[in-house]
C-alpha cells in the first residue's frame, strides 16, 4: 500500500514537472507581427466594440536581450460621441493609435525598460487633448460636471512609464508571458488598471496553450485606500467625508470591490503567441463592468 503511494506521489510529481513550460518566442532583427484584438466592453450597462491593429517590430538584438517596437496602426470604435463612459473608454485605447513604444527586452522577450518613454508621453497628450476638445464640443454640459483637467488628467493617469512597463508584462497581451516558466499552479500578483491587486494561477495544457485565473486577492487595509484613493480621484468633494466613514460604508456593502480574468493563450511554433481569449468582470464603487477580448496573429 505504501509503495503504491510513493509511486502515486512520484507519477504526479513527474507530471507537474512534465507540464512546466518556458515562454521564449523566437526572435531576429527585421522580425514582424501584427495583432488584431477585437474587443467587446460592457459598462453601467451599454456596450462598446472596439476593434485595434498593432505591429511588433524587432529592432535589433543586443548584449542583454532585443529592442523591439510597437505600433497600433489602426483603431475602430462604435463607442457613441455623446456617452461620456462610451467615448472615455474608447479614448483610452484610441490615444495610442500611432504611437511607436520602443521597449528593451532581456534574453527571454520580457520587456524591462521603455526606450522613448517622453515622446510618447508628449504624442498622447497631444492627442487626448484633442479628443477632449471634441468631446466637451459634443456634449457640453459634460464640462460642467467634469473639468477638461480632470477629464485629461483622468485619462492620462496611466500614462506612466511603470504603469505601461506593468501594462505589456502583466496585462492579457502578446508579450506578457515571455521570460515566465510556468507549471500547473503557478502563481502570482498583479495590480490591474482599477487598482485592484490580484493573485493569478497558471495552467499549461498538453497542447502547449496555457490559461490563466485571476481573483482580488486584497486586505481590508488595503481595500480601505483603494477607496479612498478612486473616491478622491472621481469625487474629490466626498473625499472626507469617506475617509471619515469608511468602516461603516464597507461594512453596507456599498462600495464592494470584485476582479477576476480568465486569459487563454495558444502559440505559433515559434513561441509567439497566436491568439488570446480574455474575459474579465470588475465591480468597483458599485460600478459593474465587463470586458471580453480576442487577440489574433494576422497571418
Amino acid at each position: 500500500m505504501k509503495k503504491l503511494l510513493v509511486m502515486s506521489v512520484l507519477l504526479l510529481v513527474a507530471i507537474v514537472a512534465g507540464a512546466q513550460t518556458k515562454i521564449a518566442p523566437k526572435m531576429q532583427e527585421g522580425m514582424k507581427k501584427t495583432y488584431v484584438s477585437d474587443i467587446t466592453a460592457n459598462v453601467a450597462g451599454k456596450e462598446v466594440k472596439m476593434m485595434s491593429e498593432a505591429t511588433y517590430t524587432v529592432l535589433s538584438a543586443t548584449a542583454t536581450g532585443y529592442e523591439v517596437e510597437c505600433t497600433m496602426t489602426r483603431f475602430e470604435s462604435n463607442a457613441d460621441p455623446t456617452d461620456l463612459t462610451g467615448r472615455l473608454l474608447a479614448m483610452s485605447e484610441e490615444m495610442m493609435k500611432g504611437v511607436s513604444v520602443r521597449m528593451e527586452t532581456d534574453k527571454d522577450c520580457k520587456p524591462v525598460r521603455m526606450l522613448n518613454f517622453e515622446d510618447i508621453k508628449k504624442k498622447t497628450e497631444a492627442f487626448v487633448d484633442k479628443l477632449i476638445g471634441e468631446l466637451l464640443a459634443q456634449n457640453p454640459a459634460i464640462g460642467d460636471m467634469l473639468p477638461k483637467d480632470m477629464l485629461k488628467e483622468q485619462v492620462m493617469g496611466a500614462i506612466t512609464e511603470e504603469r505601461m512597463l506593468q501594462s505589456i508584462n502583466e496585462s492579457a497581451s502578446p508579450m506578457a508571458l515571455n521570460g515566465k516558466t510556468i507549471s500547473i499552479g503557478a502563481q502570482d500578483e498583479y495590480i490591474n488598471s482599477q487598482g485592484m491587486k490580484l493573485k493569478r494561477m497558471y495552467f499549461p495544457a498538453a497542447d502547449g496553450s496555457v490559461t490563466t485565473n485571476a481573483n482580488i486577492n486584497m486586505s481590508k487595509e488595503e481595500m480601505k485606500q483603494l477607496i479612498i484613493s478612486q473616491v478622491e480621484k472621481m469625487a474629490p468633494g466626498q473625499a472626507e467625508m469617506i475617509k471619515n466613514n469608511i468602516d461603516m460604508v464597507m461594512a453596507s456593502g456599498m462600495l464592494k470591490f470584485e476582479s477576476n480574468e480568465k486569459a487563454t493563450y495558444n502559440f505559433a511554433p515559434d513561441g509567439w503567441v497566436k491568439s488570446i481569449k480574455v474575459d474579465m468582470t470588475n465591480e468597483a464603487v458599485g460600478q459593474k463592468s465587463s470586458v471580453s477580448s480576442i487577440v489574433t496573429l494576422k497571418e
